[in-house]
Order: structure tokens, then sequence, then C-alpha cells
């Protein structure tokens, strides 16, 4: 019944935008999410979203079309390639502007803009994907983006007794629900004979977790990136990590409807997110400047953010295919979702047109 009630809750998130809007993505800074009202209006452009068919004839024949990128404040793809100029270089002599907006309460809130056309493209995690399609969403993953081995961390707090994750028994876990954390720390729990129903799991973004773990509201958090520096630096104590349950990946990701209208729009996006991967791998120092800059960040916990993921533009079975099925299969094993297969949410041509080595 419980894992339900959790399906339940996940497809609400995953679909409130279908009622709610534009202004429930919460697009904006990292550090604070917006009021609905002041949400970035992206349709404020002639946006991609506006009409596919438009985008058929406008993207591949050379019309001005905007097309619209949710981002992330911990991902560096999207902003390297805006601020170096490469999406410009690409795209502007066919008069396509490429507009990228920061969603603070990231994957899922990204999820929710594309299921009303808001957004057209994407990096995001592989489970609030799947999610998506399950509800009805049809959303692809086109390639692998970012990705990481043992990135994310299940803490504790600096004075808690737990010392292994079986100890978690009857205790709270904060994660953010239908975001990849929901599906790390599901298979951690599995992994030491937990579930959803010995281990009160409570829906908390990463900063909202961590303050409160540190204010004893809750017994543990999974987090990443620049939050979990900020954990550890309070003290915090790991007690596991997605080493144990795989490689975790963010695709790329694209509205089917739009991706399919614009196909060299899409592939040619591809490739310039393949420049900027290997630019970044060469060019770190200059790579935190920029998202430092762009987030409005310290430039220690940007570059801890950048060591703990690599990037890479490909569909090999290790940073795409496997990790797809993965969580394809655990989440038809929890009872998340229905028969969704691979092919059913992923859509390799626009790579492989994309002339990617």
């Amino acid at each position: 019944m419980k894992k339900r009630i959790i399906s339940a809750i996940i497809s609400a998130v995953l679909c409130a935008s279908l009622f709610a809007g534009c202004g429930s993505a919460n697009a904006g800074g990292a550090a604070e999410a917006p009021k609905a009202e002041e949400a970035p209006a992206a349709a404020e452009a002639d946006t991609a979203a506006e009409s596919d068919a438009g985008n058929s004839e406008g993207g591949d024949s050379g019309k001005d079309i905007t097309v619209n990128v949710g981002d992330q404040a911990a991902f560096f793809l999207v902003k390297v390639a805006e601020k170096k100029g490469f999406f410009e270089e690409e795209f502007a002599k066919d008069g396509i502007t490429i507009h990228s907006e920061i969603f603070a309460k990231m994957g899922p809130a990204i999820i929710e803009a594309m299921a009303v056309g808001d957004v057209d493209l994407s990096i995001v995690g592989v489970f609030p994907v799947v999610n998506a399609n399950n509800a009805g969403n049809k959303i692809m993953m086109l390639a692998s983006g970012n990705f990481t081995e043992d990135g994310f961390r299940l803490v504790v707090g600096p004075d808690s007794k737990v010392e292994k994750v079986e100890d978690l028994n009857s205790l709270k876990v904060g994660v953010p629900f239908g975001a990849a954390e929901h599906q790390i720390t599901l298979q951690i729990l599995a992994n030491h004979g937990l579930d959803d129903t010995k281990v009160e799991l409570v829906n908390l973004q990463q900063a909202d977790a961590l303050t409160a773990l540190l204010g004893g509201e809750i017994d543990a958090a999974l987090f990443n990136s620049g939050t979990l520096s900020a954990a550890e630096e309070a003290g915090a104590k790991t007690i596991a990590t997605n080493k144990e349950v795989g490689l975790i990946v963010n695709p790329v990701i694209g509205r089917k409807d739009f991706v399919e209208a614009n196909p060299e729009i899409t592939s040619r996006f591809l490739k310039v997110l393949d420049k900027t991967a290997k630019w970044i791998d060469e060019n770190e120092d200059e790579t935190v400047k920029i998202a430092a800059e762009v987030n409005g960040a310290d430039e220690e916990g940007i570059r801890v953010s950048l060591l703990s993921r690599g990037r890479a533009i490909s569909i090999d079975d290790e940073h795409f295919k496997d990790p797809i099925n993965s969580t394809l299969e655990f989440a038809k094993a929890q009872g998340l979702i229905s028969d969704l297969k691979y092919e059913d949410v992923v859509d390799t041509s626009y790579f492989e047109n994309a002339g990617i080595e």
C-alpha cells in the first residue's frame, strides 16, 4: 500500500504542471526558488514550444526560433556552452537562439515545465524521466550527459548514533521525491534489508534536508555536490554512497514532439554539448569561474561539484543503456511504474546523426 502511495505522490509531483502551468516549474536561481508569479517568463520570447509544427519548418529551414533549455545549478555543460559562445557559434547563423533557465527544484520541476511545453531540452536524472513517461508525458533520453560513481552520499548528523544503513530502521530520511536521489536512496535501503515501510522518507529538497538534518528533524539524507560539501563541513558522516548501486547518470533529454519536429537542431545541440564536455575536461579552472559567476556561488563549492561528476555525450552501455535499464528494473520491482521498456524512453537517432566520435 505504501509503495502505491509513494507512486501516486511521484506522479502528482511530475504532473502538477498540467494543472498549475509554467509557474509551478520554479525556475530561477539555485539558492531560492522564486514565487510562481516571479518565474522566468520563457514565453516572452518566440519560443520553440509555441508551435511544434512551426519548429519543424523553422528549425530546419532557417526561421528565427528560440529553444528553451532547462538547467540545474550543479551542472556545467549548458552554462559553459553559453558563456563560451559555443551555442551562438553553432546556431546564430541560422536564426536559432538557445535560451536556458536554472531550475531551483531541479529534475522534477524541469519535467513539469516540459509537460506543458515550456522546456524543450534539458539534462536531468533517469528516474524523473522514467516516472514522467509512466505518467503519460513523452520525454525521450537522447544521450548521456553527466555521470558519477560515488558523488551521492547518504549521511547522518554529526552527533548521530547511526553507524550503518541498517541503523536507520524506523528513522527519518530526507530525499526529494521523484528525483534521482529518491531512486538512489531506495536502492541503498534495499541493499541493506530496508524499504519505505521500515524507514520514513520525508520529501525535502537537498538544501531543506540539510537544514532539517542539522536541526535534528530528520536522521539522514542523501546529498551530492555543494550540499554534500556543506554537510561534511558541518560534521555530517557518510554511511553509504551510490557506488554500491552503480553509476548514476544525467542523460540529455528532449520533449518527444520537439525533437521529432526539430531533428537537426537536436543533433546539433548534442554536438555542442560534446564539444563543451571535452573543453571542460581541459579547462577546469575557467569552468569553475564560469559556473561560480552564473550561480553566484563561491569557487570552492563549485569545484567540489565539478569534480563530483564526469561528463560524456555518449550512448554506450556503461554511461547510457545500463543505468537506464537498471532504473527501469528497479522502478518496476518497487511497483512505481507499469510495463515501461527501454525503447519507450530512449531515442538514440539524434546522437547517431550528430557525428559525435
